[in-house]
């Protein structure tokens, strides 16, 4: 238990600090903003092409765990669109963005900071592939829907084709595709290159978790119960439970299986909240469940961890 609350808790404390420092202004918004962009454009990055080239191993990258989470992940999304349809009667887009509210985790602010403390930095390929495809999947499906059902049919394609464009200009996709490219042809980092990319790599974890508790600062709960409970419902047990189920039948090796039951687990993210904001669609359920799927993740990675802790390194 204690090993289990030294992985756990110094993650939150970081995330609590940095939510004291927003909330209380300490620091202010555009300083936050400042970190935050540090985190995405140069600090994960780093840490990712780095992890890549030291820790891909063709011989054991398995995509099946790529069936796996998404699989899951678009069924979860079926199904909570169906409910916001048929049960809460609320409109296309608003159902897509509760599908994206209910699949679409926060991977990189907390997905890697929680995987390496609890598998290591090899824990990093399986997410890295998870990763990959995220946004391109779940959010451009999603606006996808949202273009369709404001009736832009041109709007759509256009939205789709935008989508692919922004994945693929990603710093941290970027990076992990250059360190791909690198692995691929054998490429031994010089140690001075090692470590730089070390140095700025070490500041991604601290930093993406301090700004994500600075960003929560800044919302603010509210909208109907019952949406929030079931983004709760099948965010933080459905679709990890569902992976779960998926993982023998695909013959995932245990770590690579829990790496991607843990990423399910996560709490949504905020991105979803950015992509209401932007479409003025569903946002205070989204905001609701940002906060709220945070806030019980503390207790429900915990009991992931602790459930997974037999394939931990």
């Amino acid at each position: 238990m204690i090993d289990l609350l030294e992985i756990v808790l110094p993650i939150f404390a970081v995330v609590l600090a940095g939510w004291l420092v927003g909330r209380f202004e300490i620091i202010k918004g555009d300083r936050i903003n400042g970190l935050a962009d540090f985190t995405f454009f140069i600090a994960i990055p780093a840490l990712m092409f780095r992890s890549v080239v030291r820790n891909i191993h063709w011989e054991t990258f398995d995509p099946g765990v790529l069936i796996a989470y998404f699989g899951s992940g678009l069924g979860i999304y079926a199904l909570a669109m169906a409910i916001g349809l048929r049960v809460f009667r609320i409109r296309l887009e608003e159902a897509a963005m509760l599908g994206l509210a209910c699949t679409f985790g926060n991977s990189v602010q907390l997905g890697i900071p929680m995987v390496v403390r609890s598998f290591g930095e090899h824990g990093l390929v399986p997410l890295m592939l998870i990763i990959s495809f995220h946004s391109m999947i779940l959010i451009g499906l999603t606006t996808v829907l949202i273009e369709i059902a404001r009736g832009r049919g041109g709007g759509a394609k256009a939205a789709a084709i935008q989508s692919a464009k922004g994945t693929a200009s990603n710093p941290i996709i970027v990076a992990m595709m250059a360190g791909l490219a690198c692995a691929a042809v054998d490429v031994q980092l010089p140690h001075m290159l090692d470590d730089f990319l070390a140095l700025l790599g070490a500041a991604g974890i601290p930093c993406a978790l301090f700004a994500l508790g600075a960003q929560l600062a800044r919302f603010r709960l509210g909208g109907s119960l019952a949406p929030t409970a079931v983004i709760l419902a099948l965010k933080l047990v459905a679709l990890p439970a569902i992976v779960w189920l998926m993982a023998e039948p695909l013959g995932l090796a245990p770590e690579t299986a829990a790496v991607a039951i843990l990423a399910a687990g996560l709490p949504t993210g905020a991105n979803v909240f950015i992509l209401a904001n932007r479409y003025l669609v569903y946002q205070a359920p989204v905001v609701s469940s940002v906060v709220i799927s945070t806030l019980l993740s503390v207790g429900t990675i915990t009991g992931l961890i602790a459930w997974l802790g037999s394939v931990r390194s």
